[in-house]
């Protein structure tokens, strides 16, 4: 069978499901650099803005979300597991909130698709190797953003229909569904989902979680926001030199 090169650690036919020695290392200084972050906004918030302190779900579910996207973007394996405790956390704090779609995104579809990826990360290649990173082609490229189009206004709709208390339905929808792309294509390890989670899903998500009072969470994306520029020029290296 035939072996694949990697630029962080030695040939391999197929990921460990739970990452090489690297990857442990790697995502125990994203760890504690994740919760250091998130101690440092807490006390902050309890100093001078008491009202906006974050409870225990709201500081796990961005303690463990800035932990994964951290190794997201270093194509560390140990994201996937680690976003899957995210999603429950963020899912849960998104229904208490009243953002509907943004519970959707996460119990319904992120978490599922959290084990997908995982699969694929470690054996999505040919002959079941290690995925590699790659760009779309440019019809893929068209349908993903016309799906994307589509499931905003789709979704937009339901939102409407369904729940009278849900909040800035079109807005909160148009996030959902390009975070269901972006995190579609990062599945299969494609360039294009970071220029996905760059505009159409960090930008706009800061705002909308400003306007709902999640502040914890918009300062998040706001490191999302640095971390996809930064997990673009990465992935942009990689598939030009045909590594995982």
């Amino acid at each position: 069978m035939a072996t694949i090169p990697t630029t962080e650690g030695p040939a391999a036919t197929a990921a460990p499901w739970f990452g090489r020695r690297w990857e442990h290392r790697q995502a125990a200084i994203a760890a504690i650099g994740s919760l250091l972050a998130c101690i440092l906004y807490w006390l902050g918030t309890k100093r001078f803005a008491p009202d906006v302190v974050p409870g225990w779900v709201e500081f796990g579910g961005t303690m463990t979300s800035l932990w994964s996207v951290w190794i997201t973007q270093r194509r560390n394996v140990l994201a996937l597991p680690v976003g899957i405790v995210s999603v429950i956390l963020m899912g849960w704090f998104f229904r208490d909130i009243g953002l509907v779609g943004q519970e959707w995104l996460h119990w319904g579809y992120y978490l599922p698709v959290q084990f997908w990826a995982w699969a694929q990360w470690t054996r999505g290649g040919e002959e079941q190797t290690e995925l590699l990173v790659t760009r779309l082609s440019n019809p893929a490229r068209v349908l993903a953003l016309t799906g994307g189009a589509i499931a905003t206004m789709a979704l937009g709709w339901l939102l409407d229909a369904g729940w009278d208390d849900a909040l800035y339905t079109y807005w909160d929808a148009s996030i959902v569904a390009a975070s269901v792309v972006a995190m579609l294509l990062l599945s299969r390890k494609k360039v294009e989902s970071w220029w996905l989670w760059i505009l159409p899903v960090n930008v706009s998500a800061i705002g909308l979680y400003l306007a709902t009072g999640a502040y914890m969470f918009a300062a998040l994306y706001g490191l999302f926001l640095v971390m996809a520029f930064v997990g673009l020029a990465r992935w942009i290296r990689a598939a030009r030199v045909g590594t995982t």
